[in-house]
């Protein structure tokens, strides 16, 4: 037969250290300056629905702005130049007796900052640039309960994309993540977990069973801009997410690409073992589609557009970069000032409620405004937060969620206290599902030692088609895998060709997840 030759676009993972690429760095945030119901982008200058863990600037308050970020005291976050405000509600337990208490974190909260680089929709080479100060923007659906997806968490290992919806429906599911954290790895999960692997809170009976560490609460923000400082009311429409979530190119009318900014946090449900009842987040939602997260950037002296320029090892440790300056006070920062009516309310628990009476909802349906739920985060109003200038257009692909209606799910299962959509088809999906389902108890193994993060591998040809980055953790590291899109020119003939070695390898930054005991809020009721 005579042989013919064609281009197939492969996958591969490869061995990168381009800087250009992959480069990274994990702001790294011991301390909390509080919990609180404060929310200046949705209930701006007056008090939120639901409470939030609060990082980053101690002048945070209900109408902050950059200018006011920057005047800050302190910062709960180790660099001394970053004021910005990162915030997202908390994960409590409430028992079988109604009585609810915070699960507490175990620092450092993590904002990750990646150089993902990509192209335009038209094919140009993007410049990742800074946020500017002032820069606003919201990142998941504080109403949803449910999921639009295949199942809740569909398998995304592989080369299974670009995700092609207009809203960022889609791909906004897909950027929240709560992994399973076992250290010892005896038994659990039967596969390490990569970053945003499943897109729901389990159970507590599974998460009993299977994360003797805790559990990874992820949130991926976009990336991709189109020039705007805000977003309209739910501050969204002026960001898109790439086409791989956390890599890959941007949407038309979204041009500009910023650092990809991802939240991280590792709370100690392993502190409930045995007790019984459930986990909920603080905005009343038990399923954890509803998670989401805020951000305000307040940069002084132009530190992050240099970070942007020179922080570029692979490592992404935030003291290899030269820009930064370190706080020695991060863990003891506190919020500088609360209004009258928050000063003397009860975050921590034990409590009858969730902090400002927020209505524990579980779906299927979307959450319903005006029973804690409206105060915050996609779905709410805005009360009137100043936009530096005007607000994007209606029909921006990156509309909000409403334009695309979630589809109540029929009753057919449960998973996380709400019904999904469909079993998913896949094999490995009904794999996963059934091990949720059926969990073994696993022994509590001790944290290991921290390592040094491995050597970066010398740089391949084709960095420039990196397409998204995946995370898992294995044995207490946190192994990084940057995947890209290889042109690859195959003949077919009498005999069938072999792929060559260089065709998959692996980048991996170590980086050890800290097993500590104390948590971000020290314990205190705010004042």
């Amino acid at each position: 037969m005579p042989s013919r030759s064609f281009n197939r676009a492969a996958v591969a993972a490869l061995a990168l250290g381009s800087n250009a690429v992959d480069a990274f760095w994990r702001l790294e945030c011991p301390g909390s300056i509080g919990l609180a119901r404060i929310d200046p982008l949705m209930d701006y200058d007056g008090v939120s629905g639901h409470v939030h863990a609060l990082k980053g600037g101690s002048a945070f308050s209900a109408k902050s702005t950059a200018d006011d970020l920057l005047k800050s005291k302190c910062t709960s976050c180790g660099v001394v130049q970053d004021k910005s405000a990162y915030w997202a509600p908390p994960l409590y337990f409430e028992g079988d007796d109604g009585t609810l208490t915070i699960v507490p974190e175990k620092p450092p909260f993590k904002a990750y900052y990646e150089l993902n680089a990509g192209k335009t929709s038209d094919g140009k080479d993007q410049t990742i640039e800074a946020f500017p100060n002032g820069f606003q923007m919201i990142a998941g659906d504080n109403l949803r309960r449910n999921t639009t997806l295949s199942g809740p968490d569909p398998d995304e290992s592989g080369f299974k994309g670009p995700y092609t919806d207009k809203t960022n429906n889609e791909r906004e599911q897909l950027a929240i993540g709560f992994n399973c954290m076992n250290y010892g790895f005896s038994g659990g999960p039967k596969k390490e977990e990569p970053t945003l692997y499943r897109h729901h809170l389990p159970e507590k009976s599974w998460i009993d069973a299977n994360c003797p560490d805790g559990i990874r609460l992820e949130l991926q923000f976009p990336s991709c801009w189109n020039g705007e400082m805000d977003g309209g009311e739910d501050h969204k429409d002026h960001v898109a997410y790439p086409e791989w979530i956390n890599g890959g190119n941007c949407p038309a009318g979204f041009d500009k690409r910023f650092p990809q900014l991802m939240y991280e946090t590792i709370v100690a449900t392993e502190k409930f073992i045995g007790k019984g009842g459930k986990f909920v987040l603080g905005n009343g939602d038990p399923t954890g589609y509803g998670y989401h997260g805020d951000f305000i950037s307040a940069w002084a002296d132009g530190a992050l557009d240099k970070a942007v320029a020179e922080c570029t090892d692979l490592s992404g440790e935030m003291k290899k970069c030269p820009v930064f300056e370190f706080a020695e006070d991060a863990s003891s920062c506190a919020i500088e000032s609360l209004p009258d009516e928050l000063k003397d309310e009860l975050n921590e628990g034990p409590m009858s409620s969730l902090p400002g009476g927020c209505e524990i909802q579980s779906g299927p349906e979307r959450a319903k405004k005006g029973k804690g739920a409206s105060g915050s985060s996609s779905g709410g109003k805005s009360k009137g937060a100043p936009s530096p200038v005007n607000k994007s257009k209606a029909e921006s692909p990156a509309a909000q969620q409403e334009s695309s209606p979630v589809v109540d799910a029929p009753e057919s299962k449960s998973e996380g206290g709400v019904s999904t959509e469909t079993e998913p088809k896949d094999e490995d999906k009904k794999e996963k599902h059934a091990a949720e389902k059926a969990p073994a108890p696993v022994a509590v193994a001790p944290a290991p030692e921290i390592t040094d993060a491995p050597v970066a591998s010398p740089a391949a040809e084709n960095a420039g088609n990196a397409v998204r980055t995946e995370r898992y953790t294995s044995n207490g590291i946190v192994y990084e895998n940057l995947v890209v899109m290889q042109e690859v020119t195959v003949t077919e003939g009498a005999a069938k060709a072999k792929r060559t070695p260089e065709a998959e390898h692996v980048k991996r930054h170590g980086h050890r997840h800290e097993h500590v005991k104390r948590h971000a809020h020290g314990g205190r009721r705010l004042r």
